[in-house]
């Protein structure tokens, strides 16, 4: 053959063999519409790497074009509330039918129970919503549940155009139901496709029940798939059942009772992980340009898996990591080179990790290259709320403009029900050091707890007017009890009793067994001696809960500071003093000392000038005035530094406040 035909024939066999997919991996709706799939980032890079064909699809964002971003996020996000399943009641629909009475009542209990067993102060649907905006929003959720055939239909056809000779599908959150539904779909117009199944969805008792209750699916996987996605797929692909593969000896656990599942080994050296590849997701994106511009992409990346303090010490509500504890990191120039990439690659992008919280040795080494970098991008992590306030500065210098610290509650004996390990005066130290350096800061307020006081929330909710300067809770609801979680696995060592799924489940897997929709659920409720009446000691702290939300927008208390004294700038409502008033002497000097918790005893070790009769009557005025905190043992002073907020995140409407409250001192 000629040295010219030669080459052409390779480069044909070449292009047919780029062309050519093996593998499908495909994220559903309700997954994440702002953010690739990690998860599968991970498996299409190493399936690639091992020469097996593989091509990604999101149809978040196919599904986010069709019913539009707001719907989407609103859903996706857990509207009205997490536990009422919105988006896998939505897909349920293309499995299973429902008459319009089944409709009916569970639109009922969505907006008039959200939850069925639970409630949420913020903005949940039965308290903001007016009748006219309430019935529009239900018409079109009806109008989704009686389409999502069509887009389970619309789905199969798109992945069946590739001509994939395996499927594999991530199920996260509400994920569920359309996998499942497009799933049995798939089976029915290709009956010779290989069809796989995981995800956090997946894991443990959960996956076991998938595999029972829909054996459309070939095989379902529980935890993480790293180190068998490879073998897996390559002797499935090659006619090898699962059982018979010798390349996945020592690195599958087997269930007697579910044949068509298995459990994933740890993933132990976090840094041989090949880097996630993304290119799929923007390319999907690609195809709705006017979806696209509506979107802040963030790239997600992992640093770590696992959790340090749950290895400890468990937090009792906690249901992450279910049998993936054990925590794990990547070196810091590991993940340095991968940020350096991504920036590279999508530099218009804030970078999200996912970590369940963040190594405490990054404070260290990963933070301050990360400020020597100064890339311009942002990031999130979550962290454990007891960090100084060195440790704060080094997340700003660093980029890290968002964290999600798990504060939960500002009562120490409900903190310590939860097993947190930090106190009330860490959380509000933390608040108080983001506000300074322009760090945002997601938490919530949790009750519910057997064994907790009356007494602890009304106490929250007399301090919650001193803290409208600071970042409010996103919300504040009653604990549910997670799977995997210490409240879950040993309810009644907790004092929990006659646990159950949340009632929406029974709506979402309509004709399933009850122990199997047990079985398949995360979420679940129960009750303790004090149920009856939490709702009743916890309205006062709601309705503050709704009053600081309201009123942070308008609210300020900064302080300037020179030698001798503090200029404070208050403009928090309903204060009785003067907004801006000159704090000299020995307050002056226990406000600066209180920047971080000091007890009475600190503060007499560090002025000791001064007798323990004057600092006593200068910290119970400086309550008064409601500029320091006091949680039985130790003070916190309240003001944030106006001058490091300044250069924060300077502000012209900031500035012509500060202006007007200087001129009252």
């Amino acid at each position: 053959m000629p040295v010219r035909a030669r080459r052409k024939k390779d480069d044909a066999v070449a292009e047919a063999s780029r062309s050519r997919t093996d593998v499908l991996l495909v994220s559903m709706p309700f997954g994440m519409l702002h953010s690739p799939s990690l998860a599968l980032g991970i498996l299409q890079a190493r399936l690639e790497d091992a020469g097996i064909m593989t091509q990604c699809r999101h149809f978040t964002v196919d599904y986010a074009a069709r019913i539009g971003k707001v719907a989407y996020e609103r859903i996706a996000g857990g509207f009205p509330s997490t536990t009422s399943l919105l988006g896998e009641w939505i897909f349920s629909h293309a499995l299973n039918p429902r008459s319009a009475e089944e409709q009916a009542a569970y639109l009922q209990q969505v907006f008039d129970s959200p939850g069925g067993d639970t409630q949420e102060a913020g903005p949940s649907a039965s308290r903001v919503l007016e009748r006219e905006l309430r019935l529009k929003m239900i018409e079109q959720i009806l109008r989704l549940a009686s389409e999502a055939g069509e887009f389970i239909e619309f789905a199969a056809r798109d992945i069946l155009a590739a001509k994939p000779r395996l499927v594999g599908l991530t199920s996260i959150f509400e994920q569920n139901l359309a996998s499942i539904a497009l799933a049995r779909r798939l089976r029915a117009l290709a009956p010779d496709l290989i069809i796989l199944l995981g995800g956090a969805n997946c894991e443990g008792e959960m996956g076991a029940e998938l595999s029972r209750q829909f054996p459309f699916i070939d095989l379902v996987v529980s935890g993480e798939a790293d180190l068998i996605v490879t073998p897996l797929v390559a002797g499935l692909l090659e006619g090898i059942a699962w059982p018979d593969n010798p390349a996945l000896v020592g690195l599958v656990e087997r269930s007697e009772s579910a044949p068509r599942f298995i459990q994933a080994r740890l993933v132990r050296d976090m840094s041989g992980q090949q880097r996630p590849d993304f290119k799929p997701y923007f390319s999907d994106l690609a195809r709705y340009p006017a979806l696209a511009k509506q979107l802040k992409v963030e790239i997600p990346m992992e640093a770590s898996r696992g959790c340090w303090w749950g290895v400890k010490h468990h937090c009792t509500f906690c249901g992450l990591n279910g049998a993936s504890m054990s925590f794990r990191s990547k070196s810091p120039a590991n993940v340095l080179n991968d940020i350096r990439f991504y920036v590279g690659a999508y530099p218009d992008c804030d970078i999200c990790f996912v970590d369940n919280i963040m190594d405490r040795e990054y404070y260290r080494t990963l933070l301050p290259e990360l400020a020597r970098a100064d890339s311009g991008t942002s990031f999130f992590f979550e962290i454990k709320s007891n960090v100084s306030k060195d440790e704060v500065r080094a997340l700003r210098d660093a980029g890290v403009r968002h964290i999600q610290p798990g504060i939960e509650s500002l009562s120490d004996p409900v903190l310590r029900l939860m097993r947190k390990g930090v106190s009330a005066i860490q959380n509000l130290q933390l608040l108080k050091w983001c506000m300074e350096f322009g760090v945002r800061v997601d938490w919530n307020v949790l009750w519910g707890f057997p064994g907790e006081s009356p007494e602890d929330y009304e106490k929250m909710a007399e301090l919650m007017p001193l803290l409208w300067h600071l970042e409010p809770p996103a919300r504040g609801s009653r604990v549910r009890l997670d799977r995997h979680s210490p409240h879950f696995t040993a309810a009644e060592a907790f004092g929990f009793r006659h646990l159950r799924p949340f009632p929406s489940y029974f709506q979402v897997y309509a004709g399933l067994p009850r122990q199997a929709v047990t079985n398949l659920a995360f979420f679940f409720a129960a009750e303790h001696d004090l149920d009856r009446h939490v709702d009743t000691y916890t309205s006062t702290l709601q309705r503050q809960i709704d009053r600081w939300r309201s009123a942070h927008r308008e609210s300020t208390l900064f302080y300037l500071k020179d030698e001798s004294s503090f200029v404070v700038l208050d403009s928090r409502r309903g204060r009785s003093h003067a907004p801006g008033q000159t704090i000299r002497g020995l307050a002056a000097k226990i406000l600066a000392e209180c920047d971080k918790g000091r007890s009475q005893h600190m503060l007499e070790r560090e002025l000791p000038d001064y007798s323990p009769e004057e600092i006593a009557r200068e910290l119970t005025a400086l309550c008064d005035l409601g500029l320091m905190w006091c949680d039985g043992k130790s003070y916190l002073s309240l003001p944030v530094c106006l001058t490091t907020y300044l250069e924060s995140r300077p502000s012209e409407r900031l500035l012509d406040g500060i202006e007007t409250l200087l001129g009252t001192v």
